[in-house]
């Protein structure tokens, strides 16, 4: 199944929801694609929703860790959604996971750019 990236603004803060697979490739490249003409245009609140993406490789990691350094470069920040066991599996064994702000849910990710948090970082609870 082929990568569809669903793009969605909230006050502000831009959604991707991914469906399929994050793998080399277009998939991949287009998800850099999509990321790097938000940033460009000003966006610095993203959030990754993985509800729906069933597959990670190595491609689609490097991807998300561009897409995040890119956001952060920009004074911008990228939070991980809806991670399901296969990507926070790919993450852990990646030891990538420390990287990311993770959250259970798109609206406790979108709800958190709108709380301060001290340490910056707010844990995924499970």
């Amino acid at each position: 199944m082929a990568l569809e990236i669903t793009q969605r603004d909230s006050n502000g803060i831009y959604i991707l929801e991914l469906r399929g697979r994050l793998v080399l490739g277009r998939e991949s490249s287009g998800f850099r694609t999509t990321v790097e003409t938000l940033v460009s245009s000003g966006a610095t609140r993203i959030v990754v929703n993985l509800e729906h993406a069933n597959y990670i490789d190595s491609a689609g990691l490097g991807a998300l860790i561009e897409a995040h350094r890119n956001t952060k470069a920009k004074g911008g920040q990228l939070k991980l959604s809806s991670l399901g066991s296969n990507f926070r599996q790919a993450l852990e064994i990646a030891q990538l996971l420390p990287i990311f702000e993770t959250f259970p849910t798109e609206a406790a990710a979108v709800q958190s750019f709108g709380a301060s948090c001290s340490s910056g970082r707010s844990p995924e609870v499970t």
